[in-house]
């Protein structure tokens, strides 16, 4: 008497085919989206780098203002 058939064995061949079919898909899909998620990392950073130089020329314009609006005041004087 055999432990398992010939046909339990080839169920569970296609049963193990069928699951490294499907982990392989699944890391393809994985490795594509840790891919999409570095570059969405990379985006942000790259924003943030742009929003802090915005404000820092936000600050240097209105240091700049305030200086020609003082020399106007003192102008006026």
């Amino acid at each position: 008497m055999e432990l398992f058939s010939d046909q339990k064995i080839l169920e569970l061949e296609e049963k193990i085919d069928l699951l490294l079919k499907n982990y392989k898909a699944l890391r393809e899909e994985n490795e594509k989206y840790q891919k999409k998620f570095e570059a969405l990392e990379a985006e942000n950073r790259e924003l943030k780098e742009k929003v802090t130089m915005m404000k820092n020329e936000k600050e240097l314009i209105i240091e700049k203002i305030g200086a020609i609006i003082e020399k106007i005041s003192n102008a006026q004087r």
